[in-house]
């Protein structure tokens, strides 16, 4: 089942022709919110097939010089964040996603973590690739975990398992789902 789902979604998304638009709009939030203010470490992702394109985030933050931005670099089984300073650097990696060369930074010095999905669930439970790299990830990170998803890719419930990790919140182009309330963030 999860197998049919997650490429019925895949394929919508390849095919989605708002997805700059809505990335923007997604963008607009994310820069938005009040967490961002504490932050200092941003761990986001690179865009690979059509996900919400995250560039327009790291470019705003690059521009910003408040925070250090990090992108995540394959290990073995492990996602391991790595600083970036600009996009240009970048080198193709695991699945032929873009990914950084430099100091790596423990993840529970990660204040905010952008995670991409297939879909999320409303209660902040994601549907990945299936390879489990970002559950492994936000097992070992206390950070702000932040889903961001085109609204196609909000779904009522997704079948869990023990390893999973949901995302405190979502942002779409038109909501923000509070999953966790951020009382001691």
């Amino acid at each position: 089942m999860k197998k049919s789902f997650r490429q019925k979604i895949l394929t919508r998304r390849i095919s989605h022709i708002r997805a700059e638009e809505d990335s923007k709009k997604i963008a607009e939030k994310f820069l938005s919110l009040s967490q961002l203010k504490k932050a200092k470490n941003i761990l986001l992702y690179y865009p690979h097939k059509n996900e919400v394109d995250t560039r327009f985030i790291i470019r705003q933050l690059l521009r910003s010089k408040n925070f250090n931005l990090f992108l995540p670099k394959v290990v073995g089984n492990d996602l391991v964040p790595v600083k970036i300073k600009d996009l240009s650097a970048l080198k193709k990696g695991y699945a032929g996603i873009m990914e950084p060369e430099g100091g790596e930074i423990s993840p529970e010095k990660i204040d905010i973590v952008v995670v991409p999905a297939v879909a999320f669930d409303r209660e902040g439970h994601r549907l990945g690739y299936g390879k489990g790299y970002y559950d492994r990830f936000l097992k070992k990170t206390g950070a702000l975990k932040v889903g961001v998803a085109y609204d196609f890719q909000i779904v009522e419930k997704l079948p869990r398992e023990q390893h999973d990790v949901p995302v405190d919140l979502i942002i779409t182009p038109t909501r923000l789902i509070k999953i966790k309330e951020d009382d001691e963030r």
